[in-house]
């Protein structure tokens, strides 16, 4: 049974940033799946950048998915689409490993749940020995330092809901109602393939002092393609949805006397 509350223990020394960086609906599989773009965005490993899955990582339309399957979008060479799906993801995160927070699950790898009863999710979480997420997740991370206390930063994860918005602030709005019911710091949503950040005013007390800690709203990005190179158009595409920028967010927090100062770019 999976914690209700997840907790991952970071070490730093003062002055240290740490950053988080969101992996979402890159749809691996694709053929408008710019993994280029990816390993870009990972970079190197570094002891010092975190990463934390939400889902959609595989595209995940089989043949027998008469809806949505066309050979023309399949980039996969193998009849074995799930197995080789999670074979190339193993490859590509398996330098990463010890700097991921968790995976979660998106609606692509929950369509093949339902169909074939097998998590590739799960699967590609066991074979990095990875804490698997699910769809909807909080995070506990403590920040420690050696011989002082720990800072808390707490992360509200879902992979996201509906169609995608067509104006620039619907996802924002759509989103910010269910940050509003969560206690937490930042807040990770996927889905609807929006780059896009802010942040939610709210009050806190620390020791006597009323104080000002911010929510921060994070949409995380797509790897995948609006539009097609060729005449054959992406779904996207076909329901006349908006480009959407290719890349993800990267969150820095950084310790400081009181707590710590959370930045979001995008």
């Amino acid at each position: 049974m999976k914690k209700i509350v997840d907790t991952v223990r970071i070490n730093y020394r003062y002055g240290d940033t740490i950053k988080i960086k969101p992996i979402a609906d890159v749809h691996f599989g694709s053929k408008n799946c710019d993994m280029k773009a990816l390993h870009e965005y990972l970079g190197k490993p570094d002891p010092k950048t975190y990463f934390i899955g939400l889902g959609d990582l595989m595209d995940c339309i089989i043949v027998s998915d008469s809806k949505r399957y066309r050979k023309i979008n399949d980039a996969l060479e193998s009849e074995d689409i799930i197995g080789e799906s999670v074979a190339t993801w193993v490859s590509v995160l398996y330098p990463f490993r010890k700097q991921i927070i968790g995976l979660g699950i998106g609606n692509h790898e929950e369509n093949i749940i339902k169909r074939c009863s097998v998590n590739p999710m799960k699967m590609l979480c066991d074979s990095l020995d990875v804490p698997y997420l699910g769809y909807s997740f909080l995070v506990r991370v403590i920040l420690s330092e050696k011989g002082n206390r720990g800072r808390t930063v707490i992360i509200r994860a879902h992979h996201g809901w509906g169609l995608g918005g067509r104006t620039i602030g619907g996802e924002l709005t759509k989103y910010s109602k269910d940050l509003a019911q969560f206690d937490c710091d930042i807040a990770l949503y996927g889905h609807t393939h929006r780059l896009q950040a802010d942040t939610m005013p709210r009050l806190a007390i620390m020791g006597d002092r009323l104080v000002s800690k911010e929510k921060h709203l994070v949409l995380c990005g797509t790897f995948l393609k609006t539009f097609s190179e060729g005449t054959d158009c992406t779904y996207a595409e076909a329901m006349g949805l908006p480009p959407a920028k290719i890349g993800g967010a990267i969150i820095s927090v950084k310790p400081n006397r009181s707590w710590v100062t959370i930045k979001v770019e995008v």
